[in-house]
């Protein structure tokens, strides 16, 4: 369940008991996992829904250890994604130090036919 759809259940669950969807409401339900713009952005679009658009909406919201599960999830993407960058920073330098060992490598070379001629 994406965080906006989380949003969107959150303000469903309390719309059927009877109150009024807000940003506290919905924030204190889920606590501090969703960023604010999101919560805006749901809030917002909850608001404009119809009624009969409202109802279609699932009211399950995701456990916390269900939250916590996609946070690591995140957090190992993350990770690995940093790892990547730092090998891909790693071969751009060993292919410029390569890059450099050819170019002298071919003055050396042109350098030596040269003395030779």
């Amino acid at each position: 369940m994406s965080p906006l759809e989380q949003v969107l259940a959150a303000a469903k669950k309390l719309y059927d008991d009877g109150k009024e969807p807000s940003l506290a409401l919905i924030k204190t339900k889920l606590g501090n996992s969703i960023p604010m713009r999101v919560l805006i952005q749901g809030l917002q679009q909850f608001k404009s829904l119809s009624e009969q658009d409202k109802q279609a909406i699932s009211s399950t919201i995701s456990s916390p250890a269900t939250l916590s599960q996609a946070n690591s999830t995140s957090t190992a993407h993350a990770d690995k994604l940093v790892q990547l960058e730092n090998e891909l920073s790693e071969l751009k330098a060993e292919l410029s130090t390569l890059k450099q060992q050819f170019d002298q490598f071919k003055q050396t070379h042109i350098t030596s036919e040269r003395s030779e001629k």
